[in-house]
């Protein structure tokens, strides 16, 4: 299957969709909302403050702390109570990778993953353009931990390879394509479905669109499994790490000086004219994802989301322009991990980004706080959280559905 439609969905098989309604009637209740925070000077964690250095509103409404955590690694280093929780400081970690090319680099960030991050107890789910692997409490008591990465370094090879042949054959197809209207290689390079099929500019324009949407369609996200997938998260205890690493797409498009030569050219040819006109359409692709519904349900989840953006330089393919496809993930992605609290970094080292994720992840502070007069209305709560009297970046959950 192409990679494009795997993304959110072999692993959102069979979960519920997020409720995000309104109730008519609301019911009023006590309950207990916990925010992960990470305080930070510059890049520094602090891990000396207490429940008053916070101040902590709800839609601009004070609230009380009612308990601290100080937690590494999943282990409790410190708590301040004024009334007792029973917090879960287990650890799961999500490896999302949505590439169509593999990058050697990736051993690193397995074996930095293995050698340096997972403990005996944490659970794991690899997910990969084809398949879902997780790692059993099993796996970790017979296996050393290299065997571990030898293995999942494979499988992650291997399916990142064969998982996307159809995309990058329509990748290939559209260079062909292009570099043929735009005259810089020979007629015979098209392939024809059979003996008779015209080899006109019509036609190669019309195979161009019709490549172009069977490529987006290969690379489609749904907002519904999206929404699954936070929903799923949040019945996860403990702290939940999601990784997505996503690498940084480019489409082959016709020159800008060579669609203005055509347009002159056959300004007296509608069909063609239309042709062309259709493809500024095709250029201008809407983004279909709602991003702050989507934020929103993972802040909701309470999850520690990272955005790993692989950049990588576009190919230079002579008379192709390759256009960047990547603003519609990078903008949703990059907004639902500040809205967690996590890490969105861009490199063309995806170990550097992959282990600065990690180390904001391994230390935080959980606060504890119950809503002054809670309603079960189905709303979006905000929260704010800050040090008081300081300047110092914490990063926290956006909020929580009251529901």
């Amino acid at each position: 299957m192409p990679m494009k439609k795997q993304f959110l969905l072999l692993i959102l098989f069979g979960w519920l969709a997020l409720p995000l309604f309104q109730q008519e009637q609301y019911e009023i209740t006590v309950t207990n909302i916990a925010v992960p925070a990470r305080v930070l000077d510059g890049d520094r964690f602090i891990d000396n403050l207490t429940i008053g250095d916070f101040e902590l509103l709800e839609d601009g409404v004070p609230q009380k702390i009612q308990a601290l955590y100080l937690v590494r690694n999943k282990i409790l280093e410190r708590k301040e109570t004024l009334q007792e929780f029973d917090p879960s400081f287990n650890r799961s970690f999500y490896l999302l990778f949505q590439m169509t090319e593999y990058n050697p680099k990736l051993t690193e960030l397995i074996d930095y993953l293995f050698n340096q991050v997972i403990l005996s107890g944490d659970n794991l789910l690899l997910q990969t353009p084809m398949k879902n692997y997780g790692l059993s409490p099993q796996a970790f008591a017979t296996k050393p931990k290299k065997v571990l990465a030898d293995d999942m370094n494979s499988l992650l090879k291997k399916d990142i390879k064969n998982g996307n042949t159809e995309y990058n054959s329509l990748l290939s197809d559209l260079k062909r394509i292009v570099r043929n209207i735009s005259g810089v290689s020979p007629m015979r390079d098209m392939e024809e479905t059979d003996s008779t099929a015209p080899m006109g500019l019509e036609y190669m324009l019309n195979r161009y669109k019709e490549t172009i949407q069977r490529m987006d369609q290969n690379r489609l996200m749904d907002e519904k499994k999206i929404l699954r997938f936070a929903y799923a998260l949040k019945r996860v205890p403990g702290q939940k790490n999601v990784f997505f690493i996503y690498q940084r797409e480019f489409r082959p498009e016709i020159q800008p000086m060579v669609l203005n030569q055509l347009m002159s050219m056959y300004q007296d040819d509608p069909n063609i004219m239309g042709d062309l006109q259709d493809l500024f359409q095709y250029y201008t692709r809407d983004i279909s994802l709602n991003t702050d519904i989507i934020k929103k349900a993972f802040a909701d989840s309470s999850v520690n989301f990272n955005f790993i953006y692989m950049n990588k330089e576009p190919e230079n393919v002579s008379g192709v322009n390759m256009k960047e496809q990547s603003e519609d993930v990078f903008r949703v992605f990059s907004q639902v991990a500040q809205a967690t609290g996590g890490v969105s970094d861009s490199s063309q080292n995806p170990v550097a980004s992959f282990e600065h994720a990690i180390k904001s992840s391994e230390i935080y502070y959980l606060l504890y706080y119950s809503p002054q007069n809670y309603k079960k209305d189905g709303q979006f709560k905000n929260i704010t959280l800050k040090v008081k009297d300081q300047n110092d970046t914490v990063l926290h959950r956006l909020g929580y559905f009251a529901e």
